[in-house]
């Protein structure tokens, strides 16, 4: 019986310890107004996607999930939902070997301004 018990609580503590960590992911989310900017695919030449939120570019970790509709040449105005990851991708476009390193983001959802 005292090992129905152990289990038992064991089985909560890791259900509630995995709630908190879900909960923690969405809690830095951040939702602005953005420049959301395509440069072109990887393998021509381009660069991929940027996001410029006050001024500031970022790089987002995670552009390959972002919608093909975004991938328009120029700059598109966007509402973003992200997360600030506190660190740096070290992007080199092309053949090009000078760095273009970029504060880190998840995008969370991003739809165009009306």
């Amino acid at each position: 019986m005292k090992d129905l018990y152990f289990v038992a609580i064991l089985g909560l503590i890791m259900t509630l310890t995995f709630a908190a960590c879900q909960n923690n992911a969405d809690g830095n989310a951040e939702t602005d107004d953005a420049i959301l900017i395509w440069s072109g695919e990887y393998m021509v030449d381009g660069c991929g996607f940027e996001v410029e939120i006050d001024g500031k570019r970022f790089k987002p970790d995670n552009e390959n999930e972002m919608d093909e509709a975004f991938k328009v040449e120029g700059e598109t105005p966007v509402i973003i939902t992200y997360e600030k990851l506190g660190r740096q991708l070290d992007i080199r476009c092309g053949l090009s070997t000078q760095s273009r390193a970029m504060d880190a983001i998840r995008v969370i959802s991003v739809k165009k301004r009306t």
